[in-house]
């Protein structure tokens, strides 16, 4: 299960964004956060990158619905491995610490990684049983 977004994270969030475009020149832990977040919804790893990029996707109203319609199994692997490696330096109380308002975009990046790994996992014990593999495509 994908990690889910109640209406409160939703409008907590919305505040979040606001505060995050307003950055100019975010800290580096903001940027790959919100790099990771980018590249778990299927952006480019160039557009994922771009301060510019991530600002103009915050201002975009779909921007939350698609955070909450993603879908593990159509994460790309390279998208999946690259957010983990942004991410994995930090921890949420590193996060807040830094910005606050990137703690939600940091929890919904770990859960869905999270739940990445699960698909993967599923997924391989039931290869190993499945002689039909086709039936089970991952996109890499």
């Amino acid at each position: 299960m994908m990690p889910v977004l109640t209406n409160e994270d939703l409008d907590s969030m919305k505040g979040d964004i606001k505060e995050l475009k307003a950055l100019a020149a975010p800290p580096q832990a903001v940027k790959n956060t919100m790099e990771a977040v980018a590249l778990l919804l299927g952006y480019s790893p160039s557009q994922a990158k771009n301060w510019s990029f991530l600002r103009q996707l915050c201002n975009r109203g779909s921007f939350l619905n698609r955070m909450q319609e993603v879908q593990c199994k159509e994460i790309k692997m390279a998208s999946a491995k690259r957010a983990r490696s942004l991410i994995s330096p930090y921890n949420q109380d590193k996060i807040e610490s830094i910005s606050k308002a990137t703690v939600q975009m940091y929890n919904w990046a770990e859960g869905t990684l999270a739940e990445v790994d699960n698909y993967l996992d599923a997924r391989k014990e039931l290869l190993k049983g499945n002689t039909n593999k086709s039936a089970l495509k991952y996109s890499t």
